[in-house]
């Protein structure tokens, strides 16, 4: 019951009035049938003995009590509705600032994709809500709380009676808890053909993948991997329905033959007198119901079992390591920036492989430095180490003599602003974009600022709400999908709209011509020359106005000087330079 004691706590830190009412309906729709079932024999004793007051007295106790019992149980569920919205708003919340606060290295990877799914079985139960778990429990209580009450009244005319049902009870529960168990194996086992199914088929629904599938005939390979990651997952569904359904069948047996026992100890009673109609008709009742309340406690004790198999990934989930830690040692901003790579390596999460290995340099504030490289030779790591988007596997990074991870996480990334290539835009206005605020407006100065580097166009200004207009569609349909040189520009006027201390590009113009790249690496270096500034490329002729030139390869800086210097040397440098030299004048000759 370890997830249901988590959420028990959970929900008494952030909403008491959830449990609290959830309580209060519990007790009294756990006591609601019995009473129910004991008034019916009270007016057929009465009718049956000729006291006709008495009956009518009673039949009108019934529904009076039917009607107040039930309003009750609505108007409670309507209140811990309220609450439970309320709880979940605080539990998606807490959930999106610990996702966004952490390794990044870990969301990456598959593994952490595929705990997520199964954390999730825990937190939404396949689709049943969340909390679902909690709710089961607190069923199991009430259905637990109304079956004791019709065990004391089964008990008054057969304690042996009593004691076969327990005991068709529990087996009914350790076969049903086997099966269960044997149902997570199978649904573990089916959560990467799951993902798997479910990406090829949101695929089909997003237009952006749709002209590369008819341009190069792709439909019939997603189709038949659809298929057969569908297949699979039909045969696990079977699986586990095959089992479900024998799960179902010895309930129903083990019912059958304790309503048999039952009716035939009540039968003797009645025929032998020993009991009234009255009685009758309540262990009848009882009995029934009774049955009935120990095949849906099994029911919902299992699936609460079944669930609470997932808390162990759903604890590891949400203990996600926190790049923030305790530290509040803040980046002195007044001081020249000096940072310093000691043997600094690193790898993936899940990768043998090292992206960067034994990287040491130092670099000072007066420094612009480009660093340059064939894909995968390091470039992006390194920057992205840098900024501490991800922490060495190996080493250490000094800012002004301190390691990085001795800052205040939120300060020191503070001090950053970057352009990815695979920069994201968000599906609000453009201005926000920019911003990064929704309370914040691009103001007249800064857009000036843009326009005057022409990092903004007069398309984009052109739009009838200016930097009102929304990006993409997904929210306005007057909303603009902006194209690959529109979004560079946001992605641009948003780096440079923080002001930040330490200014970064990485290749976010690398699907753009290498001469216009060039012009827009000099717009950026124009207006941040102020700064510490470092400019990503596999194009080595855009960054000629750099001071300093780090060549990577295999995860190593294998150079490092000024454009004159590594051409002087003949080196690697020299040799890539070169060669894309020759490729572009080609290019303009033709």
């Amino acid at each position: 019951m370890q997830g249901f004691i988590y959420f028990v706590k959970y929900a008494f830190i952030k909403q008491k009035g959830f449990l609290a009412l959830n309580l209060l309906k519990t007790l009294l729709t756990s006591l609601t049938p019995v009473l129910l079932i004991y008034v019916p024999k009270f007016i057929i004793d009465a009718a049956i003995g000729g006291d006709q007051r008495r009956a009518v007295a009673y039949a009108v106790i019934y529904v009076v009590a039917y009607l107040l019992l039930n309003t009750g149980a609505s108007w409670l569920q309507y209140g811990a509705g309220i609450y439970s919205s309320k709880l979940f708003k605080a539990f998606e919340m807490d959930m999106a600032e610990k996702l966004l606060d952490a390794d990044l290295g870990n969301l990456e990877s598959s593994a952490f994709k595929e705990q997520r799914e199964r954390a999730e079985k825990y937190i939404y139960a396949d689709g049943y809500g969340f909390g679902y778990i909690f709710i089961s429990a607190v069923e199991v209580i009430q259905l637990c709380i109304t079956a004791l009450s019709y065990i004391f009244i089964i008990f008054n005319f057969s304690p042996l009676l009593v004691l076969i049902n327990l005991v068709f009870t529990i087996i009914s529960f350790r076969v049903g808890g086997n099966i269960k168990k044997l149902e997570k194996q199978d649904r573990d086992a089916q959560i990467k053909h799951e993902r798997r199914s479910s990406y090829y088929s949101n695929i089909t629904s997003d237009h952006t993948f749709h002209k590369d599938i008819r341009i190069f005939s792709y439909k019939p390979s997603l189709l038949r991997k659809m298929a057969y990651h569908y297949d699979v997952n039909t045969r696990f569904y079977a699986k586990i329905n095959r089992r479900h359904a024998f799960s179902e069948m010895l309930s129903n047996t083990f019912y059958a033959i304790q309503l048999g026992i039952g009716y035939a100890f009540i039968i003797a009673l009645l025929i032998g007198r020993r009991i009234s109609v009255g009685d009758f008709t309540l262990y009848v009742s009882a009995l029934t119901m009774y049955a009935s309340l120990m095949g849906r406690i099994l029911e919902k004790a299992v699936y609460v079992r079944s669930y609470d198999m997932y808390f162990h990934d759903f604890k590891e989930y949400i203990n996600l390591q926190n790049m923030k830690g305790q530290s509040d040692v803040k980046v002195d901003r007044s001081a020249l920036v000096s940072i310093e790579f000691k043997n600094v390596s690193f790898r993936y999460v899940g990768s043998e492989a090292y992206a960067l290995k034994n990287v040491s340099i130092k670099i000072s504030d007066s420094d612009r430095i480009a660093i340059v490289g064939e894909n995968g030779s390091g470039k992006t790591t390194f920057v992205k180490l840098l900024m501490r988007l991800y922490d060495p596997t190996e080493g250490q990074i000094l800012v002004n003599g301190v390691d990085i991870r001795e800052y205040s996480y939120e300060d020191y990334i503070d001090i950053f602003s970057a352009v990815f290539q695979d920069y994201s835009l968000f599906a609000t206005t453009i201005g926000e974009n920019i911003t990064m605020n929704d309370q914040l407006k691009v103001d007249d100065k800064f857009a000036g600022e843009l326009s005057e580097i022409g990092l903004l166009t007069k398309a984009i200004l052109s739009y009838p709400k200016h930097f009102e207009t929304s990006v993409y569609k997904i929210f306005d349909d007057q909303g603009i999908e902006p194209s690959g040189g529109e979004g560079q520009q946001i992605a641009i006027a948003r780096s440079l709209h923080k002001k930040a201390k330490i200014n970064i590009l990485d290749e976010p113009t690398a699907a753009l011509d290498p001469k216009i790249e060039y012009e827009i690496y000099q717009k950026y270096d124009a207006i941040t020359r102020k700064n510490l500034s470092f400019f990503v490329s596999h194009r080595l002729g855009s960054c000629k106005f750099a001071n300093r030139i780090l060549v990577f390869s295999d995860g190593r800086i294998i150079e490092d000087g000024s454009h004159s210097e590594l051409l002087r040397k003949n080196g690697v440098y020299s040799e890539l330079y070169n060669y894309q030299a020759a490729l572009y004048s080609a290019a303009d000759d033709e």
